[in-house]
């Protein structure tokens, strides 16, 4: 059965990770099986150290390296600019997973959106219009779905009830 997908937006330095990375423990304590896919638009994130030799082997045209190491494996593979979330979920997300929480994407479509907004940020709903944006996760802001952003525990509960077990029923 395929995993529940939603995703957490929002400005820069907002407090997605922050958020999510409270969200992910919590469902962990519940034994729920979680994959956090992190968009990088930019390309800035470093995900090897020059010189080491998984960078090498991908340097030199590998399609595919994996690094294994005894609590984790890392897999780098070749995009050639495909970002298709869907597809991407599809090939590399494994079939045990409970729900997928992506951070960032909100350009893309086909899930569900929460973004996260503070009222330190003074702004403006960046989805305000899109009808993927199903709730808002906020110290501030009113919206007829809203979690509190300091309290993830909340925002664990709606997705157990509306994603979770849903998936399971």
């Amino acid at each position: 059965m395929k995993p529940s997908i939603v995703g957490i937006v929002g400005a820069h330095n907002s407090g997605k990770t922050t958020f999510i990375t409270k969200v992910i423990s919590i469902l962990k304590e519940e034994g729920i099986r979680v994959c956090g896919i992190k968009h990088d638009p930019k390309g800035k994130s470093e995900t090897d150290v020059k010189g080491k030799d998984s960078y090498r082997m991908y340097s030199s045209g590998a399609e595919q390296v994996i690094l294994v190491s005894p609590k984790k494996i890392t897999s780098f593979v070749r995009n050639n600019g495909n970002e298709d979330i869907k597809e991407i979920i599809d090939k590399f997300v494994m079939e045990d997973i409970d729900i997928v929480i992506l951070e960032g994407f909100k350009n893309y479509k086909g899930f569900d959106k929460f973004e996260v907004i503070r009222k330190e940020e003074n702004r403006d709903l960046l989805l305000k219009n899109s009808d993927e944006l199903k709730g808002v996760i906020t110290d501030y802001y009113d919206y007829h779905l809203k979690f509190d952003i300091n309290n993830p525990n909340e925002f664990v509960k709606f997705l157990i009830e509306n994603y979770i077990k849903r998936k399971k029923e």
